[in-house]
């Protein structure tokens, strides 16, 4: 029951990531689901970005794309005996959208997840993953809190219940879009207890079972808990291991 949550798209940095999801694939099966925003039409372009990592790493890999569409005439599909996936991603893109595409299937997700299907979220797709989530704005208050190109359309920070896989809320793009400081405005501001704020070159590895975490990829993740109205701030370099608070 593993989750790997990466700071950002596919890339050199986050190839041990790659590998060790793919390891545990093959373990499973050769079905892995890969869920994109958007219609065929839209996010076809984007598929190969997320399978092509995959198919390298494992030639027989059966990639099924899931089309995550508000279209009423293209409502979602998901692959039939969605119990028998052996993994599955979701990509990268614009968070609210990712959201509000998987809340309707939070419960087969959570029970995937349970059953032992490890899932890769790329960006947004590690972003909706904690109890709640943040899933845009660079103000709080009228006070400037990150940088704007991190908004996602929002101006005010926008806190959503989320897929609560895990305890913790997941924050990306750590290092490259100065995000510690939208974390902890997220800790005063709405119910979460801790935040996990992933460097884009690093990926949080969940044991959903336990709770313990692991860093793979290159960076950091820095770690923001509000306990009885104090601010804790930690670092977990990678090849390091620790709890996680629910």
């Amino acid at each position: 029951m593993t989750l790997y949550l990466a700071g950002g798209n596919p890339s050199q940095a986050l190839a041990p990531v790659l590998d060790a999801f793919v390891k545990e694939v093959r373990g499973r099966g050769d079905r892995v689901a890969i869920a994109l925003l958007g219609s065929p039409d839209e996010a076809a372009g984007v598929l190969d970005t997320y399978a092509d990592p995959i198919s390298s790493r494992f030639p027989e890999a059966l990639i099924e794309p899931i089309w995550l569409t508000d279209e009423d005439d293209e409502p979602i599909q998901w692959p039939a005996d969605p119990e028998n996936l052996a993994g599955l991603v979701v990509a990268g893109g614009w968070a609210p959208g990712y959201l509000e595409a998987l809340t309707s299937w939070r419960e087969m997700i959570s029970t995937l997840v349970r059953r032992g299907v490890p899932y890769l979220g790329w960006s947004a797709g590690a972003c909706v993953v904690g109890r709640h989530a943040v899933v845009g704005g660079w103000q709080s208050g009228g006070r400037q809190i990150a940088p704007e190109i991190s908004g996602e359309g929002s101006t005010e920070l926008d806190i959503r219940d989320g897929l609560a896989l895990i305890g913790p809320t997941i924050e990306t793009h750590a290092d490259t879009q100065f995000l510690i400081g939208r974390a902890l405005a997220a800790l005063r501001q709405g119910p979460m207890r801790s935040v996990a704020v992933i460097d884009e070159g690093a990926a949080l590895v969940v044991d959903a079972a336990s709770g313990r975490t692991s860093i793979l990829g290159r960076g950091q993740v820095t770690w923001a808990s509000n306990e009885d109205e104090r601010f804790f701030v930690r670092f977990e370099p990678r090849e390091q291991s620790a709890p996680t608070k629910q």
